[in-house]
């Protein structure tokens, strides 16, 4: 049970970064979209890329890649919800093309381009929170109901194994090498403060 804490405790906190992310976004957006002429689109490219890396990476390989595929398996009634959640990552990543081609657009520095642009943003960021919500409401209480504690323990592997991953590739979220006697290890502290 303890690997099926560590899974949900890390998709619940990656969930938080992921609204304030999208709240970062959406309050810039809403502020600016009566002065589209103000529009940075220089700073929503990169809060967009931040925002996206974060979500569709998080969404693709942790919630499509390993805790979908054992809900499906423990529970064949779910098809709905697993259509459901397919169609918004679909959706969403049909509407992230569309922001990108208003960013571009923006550039031009274009009022109603500007406007379309923030409007485009909101759709999107609405359709991450419906997609978590949905995850947060009614996918993760399902797995915790129909998963084995042997699927937790193969689902909590690929976690970090992806978590080393991102480490490897992301300094900031090396071990510190500070403290030579640390075990390099899985800590519970480093992967709860992705």
């Amino acid at each position: 049970m303890l690997t099926a804490t560590y899974v949900l405790l890390t998709l619940s906190i990656e969930q938080k970064k992921e609204r304030h992310f999208i709240s970062r976004l959406l309050h810039y957006v809403q502020s600016i979209a009566r002065r589209p002429q103000e529009i940075d689109p220089v700073f929503i490219e990169s809060q967009l890329k931040e925002l996206t890396s974060f979500a569709e990476a998080r969404h693709q390989r942790k919630v499509e890649a390993c805790l979908m595929p054992a809900v499906r398996a423990a529970e064949p009634n779910c098809a709905p919800l697993m259509n459901d959640l397919e169609s918004l990552s679909k959706r969403g990543s049909a509407m992230l093309k569309a922001v990108y081609r208003c960013l571009h657009r923006a550039m031009r520095r274009s009022a109603s381009q500007g406007r379309f642009l923030c409007k485009t943003i909101d759709l999107y960021c609405n359709n991450l929170l419906k997609r978590l919500d949905k995850e947060e409401q009614e996918l993760l209480p399902l797995a915790q109901r129909v998963i084995s504690s042997d699927e937790w323990f193969e689902i909590g592997s690929k976690f970090l194994a992806q978590d080393d991953d991102d480490a490897a590739s992301r300094p900031e979220l090396r071990p510190s090498r500070a403290y030579p006697h640390q075990s390099q290890g899985h800590s519970f502290s480093r992967h709860a403060s992705v």
